[in-house]
């Protein structure tokens, strides 16, 4: 009697654990396009929209392309922002370039890309390391920059890429001044685009700093991909300082900057999400 109730309920679990995972496979690829609005800090000048997505994790990522293509169309967006972990490892970079290209020829427009932790740590196996693997993006055809604590100019606005601030030296408030003042004088919108938000921790508070600057855009934390009670995913298994305050997801205020942090298009681990879904973010700022 005791094996017989033993091997249904095994049989059981069984059945209800493939339910939920199939479930989570399906919310995986169920893409969400989704708007957010900055204030202008350009004026009536400084009108701007396009669309953002980050951590395509390329071979785990079930969002059929076509759909990410689609909604990046529809939004009428002027450039594609991602911001990061394209890779997993090396050997996926040939599918990258590819899902690059379908975007920026796809929708006939530019594509604007920085490094992630996942792309920094690939790139050390790339003939020419880092630098190599940068160059061979921006050869892609079509139009394709990626940004290593630089900025480029699209249609009015103006991207400062950071690289991952784990994978970078560089005196990040100096290039936001710097990205500031060029901005305010040519009259662009000036986003900051990164990997990871907690970058913002280590600029500080700074009213002075984070004037000039529209808003933040990030990734790396998937939303939270699968929720975990009290959010253990976060407090346990990560070390990063800002999901641990609650902000891992969406708008939030952070020492005066305006930040944005997708949920991502791609998973890590497995190709499941459990209470949030992929999304194309499109980006709007206007004189309010």
């Amino acid at each position: 009697m005791f094996w017989y109730v033993f091997i249904i309920v095994i049989c059981s679990l069984i059945i209800i654990g493939s339910i939920v995972l199939r479930r989570m496979r399906l919310r995986a690829g169920e893409l969400l396009m989704v708007e957010t609005a900055f204030p202008s800090k350009a004026g009536e000048g400084g009108a701007a929209r396009f669309c953002f997505i980050s951590d395509l994790h390329i071979s785990m990522m079930p969002v059929k392309w076509g759909a990410i293509l689609d909604a990046v169309k529809e939004s009428g967006g002027k450039f594609l922002l991602i911001t990061g972990d394209l890779v997993n490892k090396i050997s996926e970079f040939e599918l990258a370039k590819q899902f690059i290209m379908t975007m920026t020829m796809g929708a006939g427009i530019p594509v604007i890309i920085t490094m992630g932790n996942h792309d920094n740590d690939a790139a050390e196996a790339f003939p020419g390391g880092r630098d190599a693997f940068m160059a061979e993006l921006k050869a892609l055809p079509g139009d394709v920059r990626v940004l290593d604590d630089e900025y480029t100019v699209v249609d009015g606005v103006m991207v400062g890429g950071l690289n991952d601030f784990h994978y970078s030296d560089r005196d990040r408030r100096e290039l936001i001044k710097e990205w500031e003042g060029i901005a305010a004088s040519k009259g662009l919108e000036l986003f900051i685009a990164t990997h990871n938000a907690d970058v913002l921790l280590e600029l500080g508070e700074d009213e002075e700093l984070s004037r000039g600057v529209a808003g933040v855009l990030a990734g790396h934390t998937h939303g939270g991909q699968m929720k975990m009670f009290r959010k253990l995913e976060f407090s346990v298994l990560k070390k990063d300082k800002l999901p641990r305050q609650g902000i891992y997801y969406g708008r939030h205020l952070v020492n005066g900057y305006e930040l944005y942090i997708t949920s991502g298009v791609g998973c890590s681990l497995g190709p499941w999400r459990s209470g949030t879904n992929p999304e194309v973010v499109v980006v709007i700022s206007a004189p309010m």
